[in-house]
């Protein structure tokens, strides 16, 4: 009989050595930092980019962007707590902007104003040029599918704020409420370093989203 308590007694402080670490953490004690970089800028520097040629100060003087090889960086940083075993709450402040040529068009005379002539026939590169950037800050709720591997799967839904200045792309100051959304993500790596892949369509980036973070 003592032999069989001993026996159960052993079974059970197993047993609740096992549960304590699968146990939550505790809340808002576990911290991480990412960097990011889109593949694709998100939708909404494409829209703005692409559905807007160029603003009245450009042509003003003779300019217009050339969008030839132009490249649209995205880049994010996040603050992200893990909550519960299977949930992280993340902010992310992002900015994406355009770098792109321009070309110069030469002049022919003077217009009655007293304003240049531009001859819209005689163009000339003239460097490159960034785009003011846009910004964004949203949040996302992460659900992890099996947060006890150590290759983990994830999907991850929020929103937030685009802010957008005034510039050689953008007319007026774009400011909008979008959602996030992606749908699948892989997490690896070992100790405190980690590295991710996700699949997004975020106020972040379009498509694919590469970055790697840090856990404290």
């Amino acid at each position: 009989m003592k032999a069989r308590l001993t026996a159960l007694v052993a079974l059970l402080l197993l047993g609740a050595s096992a549960y304590a670490q699968e146990e939550d953490p505790p809340f808002f004690k576990q911290f991480s930092v990412e960097i990011a970089a889109g593949v694709l800028p998100p939708i909404h520097t494409i829209i703005e980019v692409n559905g807007t040629k160029y603003d009245k100060s450009f042509a003003r003087d003779g300019k217009e962007p050339d969008m030839e090889g132009a490249w649209m960086p995205a880049l994010s940083v996040s603050a992200v707590w893990k909550t519960a075993r299977r949930w992280e709450m993340v902010l992310t402040g992002g900015a994406s902007w355009c770098h792109h040529k321009v070309i110069q068009y030469g002049t022919f005379g003077i217009d009655p104003q007293g304003n240049p002539r531009y001859n819209l026939k005689d163009p000339h590169p003239d460097g490159w040029r960034d785009s003011a950037p846009i910004g964004t800050l949203f949040f996302q709720a992460r659900c992890f599918w099996n947060p006890t591997q150590k290759v983990k799967l994830y999907s991850a839904f929020g929103g937030g704020m685009v802010l957008g200045g005034k510039d050689h792309f953008f007319s007026d100051d774009l400011i909008g409420i979008v959602p996030s959304i992606t749908p699948i993500a892989v997490r690896f790596g070992t100790g405190p370093l980690k590295f991710f892949i996700e699949n997004t369509y975020s106020p972040a980036a379009t498509g694919f989203d590469l970055g790697l973070g840090w856990t404290f």
